[in-house]
């Protein structure tokens, strides 16, 4: 088993205190030694994946993770820092928020009704609140309860309707605190499963679940998972297809692009509006909404992710203001001439070539750029009575022997980018002074961006970068060594197609199925 929390199920409650942990069924790590077929990995969600879950299980608005304590992460590795989350704050938050988000949807009638669809009969009747428990404790894990767990959670009830002395609604309300308390809703549990598979059915059915939808699986794919229809290459691929044709596909987009190439930080991204009063909170979501749609594209269309840099961007009539100063001549296409990459990759009040280079190359190419230990990255400030361009200030900054490897490299790209300000706008000055925005990109000379681009384009690393990226999202994990000849697989099979179709691959993979065993 690759790194990760391995648990197993014990009969006290050890993470979250005794009020929490009444009916539930709880974990702790397990004994070293321990098969493994008797241990579970795990997976805690995110706070994207908490809120989403929570929303599509309780039909409520509210975000409570936005709220809980930072948990440490390795861009997509979901273990990292679970075993530090799981403190008596964290365990706090959990619970408060299950408490919170029970009693908002338990004030609308509506959401009541969806929730708790029938009555009992009589005081003795266990038929109805037995069927509550099942169907909310089968959506709250992602899979069917055990028999224990079903007694457990009856007994709860009871407890509530007797002992606390609440009706019949307020008891399932009751409950369903006590499983959003439970570790097996907020963390992805995996358990052992029988046959070739290292897991139950119904985990694939959460992977598939959290990677498209970035929220539990809903019935029909429970149903798929449990009847073993997953099992099959092209019912998995249709599912999968089914899949992001839903709405719920879009967190898709905004959690794994949105995540890999940044655009999910425009709404905190600093903008100095003193100097560039066009960017206003509207503009900042209809950017991110522009890149969304362009990105959605290579997902759900039919454009090939080879087309990154060459692809049309999508109109948006917020957005427009910003291109109002483009030339007649200048065709605005790819990610790089989004206004999205263009202000993320720029300081509040300035462009930095470095940094919109950096981007390309270290997470659209997968090549690690990190400097050297005990060298300068920040370029010098101005000094003297006339202000340097940014080209100028590069140049003096890659004077320094140790700093003129890297920047050989990245200055051709960035400096391509100089005609867009720091929020995206066409520019010919900066500090009073015409742009050169010319250069020699690996030993062919380039005027501007648009010359560019079609070298990007040719560039094998675009397609090799991207399966390394969805492999380890899919994954919830750093990629190991032994992985490589897999993600080498998937880039060969692939070909910078779209990504629907490195989708279907992924999700057929041994790995992903848990038909392959993870080694140490």
């Amino acid at each position: 088993m690759r790194p990760g929390l391995a648990l197993k199920r014990v009969g006290v409650c050890v993470l979250l205190g005794l009020a929490a942990c009444e009916g539930s069924s709880f974990l702790t790590l397990s004994n070293q030694g321990q098969s493994e077929r008797e241990t579970m990995s795990a997976h805690l969600l995110t706070a994207s994946e908490y809120n989403a879950t929570v929303q599509d299980l309780l039909g409520v608005t509210s975000r409570p993770a936005d709220y809980f304590p930072a948990v440490s992460a390795s861009e997509f590795d979901a273990n990292v820092g679970v075993l530090a989350s799981l403190s008596q704050v964290q365990s706090e938050a959990v619970f408060n928020a299950a408490r919170d988000v029970v009693a908002k949807a338990f004030e609308s009638p509506e959401l009541t009704a969806r929730l708790v669809t029938c009555t009992p009969t009589s005081d003795t009747d266990d038929e109805c609140p037995k069927s509550l428990v099942k169907t909310l404790g089968r959506h709250a894990f992602r899979r069917s309860l055990d028999a224990e767990e079903v007694d457990a959670y009856m007994a709860t009830y009871h407890k509530a309707r007797q002992s606390l002395e609440m009706g019949h609604v307020d008891a399932i309300a009751h409950v369903l605190r006590v499983m959003l308390s439970s570790p097996s809703f907020f963390l992805r549990i995996e358990r052992p499963g029988k046959g070739n598979s290292s897991f139950e059915s119904t985990a694939l059915a959460s992977r598939l679940s959290y990677l498209i939808w970035g929220s539990m699986p809903d019935d029909e794919l429970l149903d798929i998972a449990e009847s073993g229809k997953l099992d099959d290459d092209a019912a998995l691929i249709a599912m999968t297809d089914k899949m992001l044709e839903d709405p719920r596909s879009q967190r898709f987009v905004s959690q794994f692009l949105g995540q890999w190439l940044g655009t999910v930080r425009l709404s905190s991204h600093n903008v100095d509006t003193s100097r560039f009063p066009q960017w206003t909170p509207a503009v900042a979501k209809a950017v991110e909404a522009q890149a969304n749609d362009f990105l959605s594209a290579f997902v759900t269309g039919t454009t090939p992710w080879k087309d990154l840099f060459l692809a049309p961007l999508p109109a948006n009539t917020v957005v427009q203001p910003l291109l109002a100063s483009d030339p007649a001549t200048l065709q605005r296409r790819g990610f790089l001439m989004l206004p999205a990459f263009l202000t993320l990759s720029s300081h509040s009040d300035r462009t930095s070539p470095t940094a919109r280079a950096k981007g390309v190359v270290t997470s659209l190419f997968c090549t690690d750029m990190t400097p050297p230990p005990g060298v300068v990255t920040e370029l010098p400030p101005q000094d003297g009575p006339t202000p340097k361009t940014v080209r100028e200030r590069l140049e003096v900054h890659r004077r320094n022997p140790s700093c003129a490897g890297c920047h050989d490299m990245l200055d051709p790209l960035g400096l391509s980018l100089e005609n867009f300000d720091a929020v995206g706008r066409y520019r010919t000055l900066d500090e009073g002074q015409p742009i050169d925005a010319s250069g020699v990109y690996e030993g062919t000379p380039i005027n501007n961006v648009s010359e560019l681009l079609p070298l990007l384009a040719q560039d094998s690393r675009l397609g090799a970068c991207a399966p390394r990226k969805l492999y380890s999202f899919a994954m919830r994990r750093s990629l190991a060594l032994d992985d490589e000849p897999e993600v080498t697989r998937l880039a060969s099979t692939w070909n910078a197609g779209t990504l629907r179709e490195l989708l279907h691959q992924v999700v057929i993979s041994p790995a992903f199925r848990g038909h392959a065993k993870e080694t140490p």
